[in-house]
Order: C-alpha cells, then structure tokens, then sequence
C-alpha cells in the first residue's frame, strides 16, 4: 500500500514538471516574438515618429503660451469688458421692463396665516359714498398763524368742532422728515412747533453759544443772530452736509467772520493778508495794542468779515507722452570704468530676486530710458511674446555674462551693436508677461542667474 501511495505521488510530481516546463516554453515563445515585433518596430516606423515629434515639439516650443496668460489676455480685451457690463446692465433692467409687467389680481401675502391672524378679517373696503355735512358755526379769527400752515388741512380731536383749542407743541422727530445742517426738515401738515426764544443783542465782541431747539437749522440760526452761515460753520467745525440735532451746543461768533489760532511768527499784518481783511479792524474789535504788538502765539484772535482761504490744488506735472523713437541721451550717472550702473532712471523695485523669480522688477513710467549696466555687445534685440519677456535685449559683456532687459515698450539697439555703459537700449513698457509698466533685468554668468543686486545698486 506504501509503495503504490508513492508511485502515485512520484507520477504528480513529474507531471507538475512537465506542466511548468510547458508553461515556460509558452511564455518565452510569446516574449520572444513581442521582443522580435519591438526591435522591427523600434528600427524602423518607430524611431522615425519619435524624431518627427521630437522636432515638431521643438518648433512649436516657442510660440508656447501659458494658459494663465492667455486667459488674462481674453479678459484683459476691452471688447469683454464691455460685453460683460452690458450683460450686468441688461441683468438689472431686465426685472423693471414690461416683460415682466402683469395685473396683480390681489394683494401679495393676503392668503397667508399671519394675515389671517392680524388682518382686517373678512370684510373688504371699498369705495363708499360720504356725506360730509357743514357746520356753519363761527370759530375766533386765528392770531399769527404760521406762513407754511396756510392752506393746510388739519384734522381736529373728536368733540372738538366749533370750540378753541390751544395748540401744544409736538416732539419734531414725530412730525419731520430728513432735513440737515442746512435744510430745514419737512414738517407735517397740522403740527405746531415750539418757538425759540428772542435773539441776544447783536452788539458784542465775545462769542456764545446756542442750543440747538427742534427744528433749527444753520440758515435760520445765522439769520437770528444777524451772521453768515459760514461763519458758524467754520466756528464749530461744520461742513454744508453736517447734521446738527435737538440739544447741540453751537458756537456762535460775535459777527461774520472766523477765528484765527495765532502760530509761531504771526503778525496782525500777516494774518490780515491771509484773509483779506484791513488789519486795523483786528486790532480794533480783538482790543488789541498798536500794531497788534501784544498777540501771543495760541491765542484765538476773531477776524471780522475774514474769509477761509480756498486751499491751492497744485497738480503734479504729467510725463509728456512717449512719441520719438530715436533713444535718449545716455545716463549721466554712468562714471566711466565703473563696474555695473543701475539699468534704468527710476528706481522703485515691485519684485526681488528669488527662487521662482530670475531677476529684479523695477516698475517706472512707459517710455522710461532703460539704460546698458555695462559696457558689451547687443545679441538679442527682438518683440515678441519671447517667452513672457516681450520685448527685450540681451547684451554679451564677455566673461560669460550677459545683462537682460525685458518687457521693453520700443527697442534701440540691434543685433551684433556694441553699446558704452549707460547708453539708451530701449523704453520701459508693459509688453509679454506682464500686469504693468516696468523692466525686468536678469544677470547671467555662465548661463546661471545671479542676484542683480549685487552686481547695481
């Protein structure tokens, strides 16, 4: 029984052998016509559709844009601007034109449970006939009505017809609507106002000062006391749309005019000039000595019929617009045997050297000189994209160094010019990859970027 459990095992086991054997002949078999497909493949079609691709990658490389840029440039397009404020402007007036007009049938929210519970219930206003009967019944002749109450119609208290009623006054912020430091609020029909009392004398040289009641405006103030509105302006530091409300305290001046805080190396003269006014009247209403000898500076001196100066706008000159193309006088600081000059006459930088930045960005005017570093020989001089560097010029220094300007707006120099420290290459300008004017300087040596800063200063 033994030796026929291992006749059985012995015959498994070679029959495994046999099946692996078979198995490796299939599987070689199958690699090695593949390797012999590979290599005719390789030999042939294939190494001519990697040349031809390799080529045509090469020569497409340079007219690459990258996919940000080229949406910036869709957006950046005037024609989509305007487009896109048309579409928001149509998107506005859509909802307000007759496309969308209709007779409203009933009134929105009435079929909800809140206007169940609060409404008016069931019963529906309509139009009803009033009879209104007159009563011929003699009233007192009115006294001093108010001027803006004429023609008003008023409603009376119940039980109140044909008898007098004295008139109480009315809180303003209940009978009013808007109104500011110069305009006089409107009031209701009907309400009755409190009356301020009567102006102080006009006849002083101090200041005083004014609460403001409900209903006073800077007008009717200025018109009580007998002054400009300006000057109580200027007096509490007010503006024609400042708002004054019911309890302000307001500073009222002696007369027209204004205060003058006396500074440092003021005279009575000077001051007069600067307002306009004759200097005797200062000294006269401040009951100053002769000449007004006796001012000390951090004093308050009123200046009567005196006018705040109109503060002088003086606008910065602006660039004359960049039309000659032929280039500017070289950089007057461009000593002469110096190492490397600053490449350009302005010298506000937007981007430094890093990592992910191979140069130095510094932004000026369009049409701003940019100017040689160095002493060399121009080797490129071309617009383009370029590879986002637009229009820009590489000079050969020797050595293995080169200086390079980008995103120039016009170009000087051509190919193969030898160019002196300082001379005019291009303008500044905002051309290949770029959001705004300014050159872009690299310094190569040996073709790895350096630092420019170590190099100009």
């Amino acid at each position: 029984m033994k030796h026929f459990f291992n006749k059985t095992l012995l015959f498994l086991l070679r029959l495994a052998v046999y099946g692996k054997r078979a198995v490796a002949w299939v599987f070689f078999s199958f690699l090695g016509m593949f390797s012999r497909l590979h290599d005719l493949y390789a030999n042939t079609l294939g190494f001519r559709l990697y040349k031809l691709g390799f080529l045509v990658g090469k020569k497409l490389e340079k007219y690459k844009i990258p996919l940000d840029s080229r949406v910036v440039e869709i957006f950046a397009k005037r024609g989509t601007l305007q487009l896109s404020l048309l579409i928001v402007i149509l998107v506005i007036l859509l909802p307000h034109s007759k496309l969308y007009s209709q007779d409203i049938g009933s009134l929105p929210g009435r079929n909800t449970l809140l206007y169940a519970l609060v409404g008016p219930g069931e019963q529906d206003f309509g139009t009803e006939e009033i009879t209104v009967e007159v009563a011929n019944l003699e009233r007192p002749k009115a006294t001093d009505a108010p001027a803006w109450k004429s023609g008003a119609v008023s409603v009376d208290a119940p039980n109140t017809v044909g008898k007098v009623v004295s008139p109480t006054a009315q809180d303003i912020a209940a009978v009013s609507v808007g109104g500011s430091a110069l305009t006089k609020p409107t009031i209701l029909p009907g309400s009755v106002l409190p009356v301020a009392d009567e102006p102080a004398s006009q006849n002083r040289t101090d200041a005083i000062t004014h609460e403001v009641l409900p209903g006073d405006v800077i007008g009717a103030i200025a018109e009580r006391y007998g002054i400009s509105v300006n000057s109580i302006l200027w007096a509490n530091g007010l503006s024609a749309r400042s708002y004054i409300r019911p309890g302000d305290v307001l500073k009222i001046p002696p007369s027209s005019g204004l205060y003058h805080t006396v500074a440092s190396g003021d005279t009575v003269s000077k001051i007069a000039s600067i307002y306009g006014v004759n200097a005797d009247e200062i000294v006269e209403f401040n009951r100053l000595q002769k000449n007004g000898a006796d001012i000390v500076v951090g004093e308050d001196l009123f200046i009567p019929d005196g006018v705040k100066p109109t503060p002088r706008i003086v606008s910065a000159p602006r660039p004359a617009p960049f039309v000659s193309i032929s280039a500017p006088p070289p950089s007057v600081s461009a000593p002469a045997g110096s190492g490397y000059v600053w490449p350009t006459s302005v010298r506000r930088i937007t981007q430094y050297f890093g990592w992910r930045h191979t140069g130095v960005d510094i932004a000026g005017p369009v049409g701003t000189p940019l100017y040689a570093a160095r002493a060399g020989t121009v080797i490129k001089s071309q617009c383009g994209w370029n590879g986002g560097y637009g229009c820009y010029v590489i000079l050969d220094h020797g050595g293995g160094v080169q200086t390079l300007y980008g995103h120039a707006s016009q170009l000087y120099v051509s190919v193969g010019q030898q160019v002196g420290q300082g001379q005019a290459l291009a303008a500044m300008g905002s051309t290949g990859r770029s959001t705004g004017p300014h050159v872009h300087f690299e310094v190569r040596v040996n073709g790895a970027h350096q630092n420019p800063l170590q190099y100009v200063r």
